[in-house]
């Protein structure tokens, strides 16, 4: 026999070896568990194709590929807490503008409270942002490794139902 270790890998480093190549793609549109768990992470500025696959390997894929249906079922619970802090912050940013003075050259008291609270919230919204992008591109990253990252508060809930 050879020494070389299986598929030209080198065994103390680089590259690991392939996934075994059997029953390892999605029931639907035969992609390998990894893209199809990736692609439960793309961004919502894409016309939410996140929440679809999600629903989509979720509803498709067996309890058997437990990969698929916990990055599934994280992707749409992330989405969804994502989209709830986002009309939050949308409803805050409405009552301000709501409460501004009618006059635009009347700047007193109140008006330069609403000015700090408005820059505020555009810091909250700007971290808010960047923190739910990180998170995005986090299991974006996971879920084409193949691991189960499980992320504070959602991932236990994603694992009991997936």
């Amino acid at each position: 026999m050879s020494d070389q270790p299986p598929y030209g890998y080198n065994q103390g480093g680089g590259y690991p070896p392939p996934p075994p190549q059997g029953d390892s793609k999605t029931k639907v549109l035969s992609m390998g568990y990894n893209i199809a768990a990736l692609l439960c992470y793309l961004l919502p500025c894409f016309c939410c194709a996140n929440v679809i696959f999600s629903i989509l390997w979720l509803a498709t894929e067996p309890k058997e590929s437990h990969l698929v249906r916990f990055h599934a079922m994280q992707g749409l619970l992330l989405f969804g807490a994502h989209f709830v802090i986002l009309m939050l912050l949308q409803v805050l940013e409405a009552g301000l503008g709501l409460a501004a003075p009618a006059d635009a050259t009347s700047v007193g008291a109140g008006g330069l409270m609403l000015g700090y609270a408005g820059g505020l919230l555009v810091i909250i919204q700007l971290c808010t942002g960047l923190s739910f992008l990180v998170l995005y591109i986090i299991g974006m990253v996971k879920a084409s490794q193949g691991a189960t990252w499980k992320l504070p508060l959602i991932g236990d809930i994603a694992e009991k139902n997936a």
